[in-house]
């Protein structure tokens, strides 16, 4: 609204994804397509969560997590949510860590999972009648590649698209071949 757009595509990643199929549901008129990357919105059983994440999801360790989090323990959850794990580099961490130091990052981390209901709103998916393209980390280890499945079965002319090798983040694991999926769907919008 403050920049003036009617109008745009919303692309997300996990809960950046279920904003941005929420916003299609609440104010359709104003979402021109989507493009779902491991998008959170069906309940879902993680058959691995990063360290970080259960660190500061626990009442107990939540606290430490405001004052301390070591750049082992942030390296170990990203390689956790990568199908290659060997694609993290140092500097891959050091822009992480840098990011967990920033005023109110962690401790939005930390509310963030008392808020997070898996599946909550996940029966308004079926309504969305956006363009939306799926794309899936087949080894995502967080929300499993099945949710996929979901997202395209209630969402009416969607496309799939699953990278077998990548895991929870697949823009960032391999972006050449993800930008090339969403070019070529944004391509067909026109």
């Amino acid at each position: 609204d403050q920049l003036g757009i009617e109008r745009a595509v919303l692309a997300g990643n996990s809960l950046g994804g279920q904003v941005a199929w929420s916003t299609a549901v609440r104010a359709p008129e104003r979402v021109a397509a989507l493009v779902l990357v491991d998008a959170a919105g069906y309940p879902f059983v993680p058959s691995s969560i990063p360290i970080g994440f259960q660190l500061a999801r626990s009442e107990w360790t939540a606290p430490i997590v405001r004052h301390l989090l070591p750049r082992a323990l942030v390296a170990a959850s990203i390689r956790n949510t990568y199908g290659q794990p060997e694609r993290v580099d140092d500097a891959l961490v050091e822009r992480y860590f840098e990011l967990t130091l920033r005023a109110g990052n962690r401790e939005a981390l930390i509310q963030r999972f008392p808020q997070n209901v898996h599946g909550a709103g996940g029966e308004d998916i079926a309504r969305i009648r956006a363009p939306t393209l799926i794309l899936w980390g087949g080894r995502d280890r967080l929300i499993p590649p099945e949710n996929a499945a979901h997202f395209q079965r209630d969402i009416p002319g969607s496309t799939l698209l699953e990278f077998p090798e990548l895991g929870h983040v697949p823009q960032e694991e391999d972006p050449a071949q993800t930008v090339k999926a969403v070019e070529a769907f944004l391509a067909s919008q026109r």
